[in-house]
């Protein structure tokens, strides 16, 4: 298969996408399912690409490209990651996040003796006011309706321990490089929408911003120009891979903001090239509770 740069891919007819994204099928790992060619816009760019299915989870091909990445500007509550080049190969992303730190647990695999604490939380949460309720890194409960959902932690000790259950043969995760390419879509700006935050959009844990429909999705949350969900949180780190092992990107678990810091600081750990200068004195266990994490298959 011919390893597409995003230039020469947009020259590409429907016809000839459809036949490359064949190809594409069958260097993945198996269970994965063709679905269709799409066309994603977001911040003034466009991609017209293929989605393919994995046990329930869709995945869009993003063709490569040579990138700069970083920034060369200095900033007094955070540290950016450097201005460099980086070629990128194509890859096939996963669209949506997920929790790297919790799992639901269907309440029947609750066992009567061991979880008892828990199932007793349960029973509390059911007859009280509360929409939600979270015991440190042990269990989590949230309000659906009628339905309590029940959300355990992770009980990985490693990074290494963690990958062994959630990362299967033919799986990785993203590079930082990869990472800033996915999120940024390639866009030079210090955001992936440019160079500052519109403080009258909606925005997570910002009281006052502008609000809408309360069940619309927060802007930042929606899909980029490549397909792609983040979760536009500071509170929350997307898990990537590093030559020294691994960081966090696009939060800063709520440093800033929740230290005071107002919007515009608050919301800086969604910058593309955003390093978190803190992250080194957390434990696995304490990273994990912020992370979320997608897959990505190497082509």
């Amino acid at each position: 298969m011919e390893a597409w740069k995003r230039a020469a891919w947009g020259q590409l007819t429907v016809d000839e996408k459809r036949h490359a994204m064949q190809e594409v099928l069958k260097q993945l790992p198996a269970g994965f399912k063709w679905l269709r060619l799409e066309r994603f816009e977001r911040y003034r760019q466009s991609l017209e690409t293929g989605v393919f299915l994995y046990e329930g989870s869709e995945y869009v091909y993003v063709p490569g490209d040579t990138v700069t990445l970083g920034r060369s500007e200095v900033h007094m509550y955070a540290e950016m990651s450097p201005v460099r080049e980086a070629v990128i190969g194509p890859l096939l992303v996963q669209r949506q996040p997920a929790s790297a730190g919790w799992y639901e647990c269907p309440l029947d695999r609750l066992d009567p003796e061991e979880d008892e604490d828990v199932l007793e939380a349960i029973e509390e949460f059911r007859q009280g006011p509360h929409t939600s309720y979270e015991y440190s890194q042990y269990f989590r409960l949230e309000r659906d309706g009628d339905r309590v959902v029940v959300y355990l932690f992770d009980d990985s000790e490693t990074f290494e321990e963690w990958c062994e259950s959630e990362l299967p043969e033919g799986f990785t995760l993203p590079t930082e490089d990869e990472w800033e390419y996915l999120y940024g879509a390639g866009a030079p700006t210090l955001f992936p929408w440019g160079d500052k935050i519109d403080e009258t959009m909606r925005l997570r844990h910002v009281s006052d911003s502008s609000e809408a429909n309360a069940e619309d999705p927060y802007p930042l949350e929606l899909p980029n120009a490549f397909g792609l969900c983040f979760p536009g949180d500071p509170y929350k780190k997307e898990l990537v891979l590093t030559p020294d092992g691994i960081t966090g990107k696009g939060g800063d678990g709520g440093c800033n903001l929740h230290g005071g810091q107002g919007v515009a600081l608050g919301y800086l750990p969604t910058a593309t090239a955003f390093r978190d200068p803190y992250e080194s004195e957390l434990e696995w266990e304490d990273l994990l509770d912020c992370l979320v994490y997608r897959r990505v298959v190497r082509l």
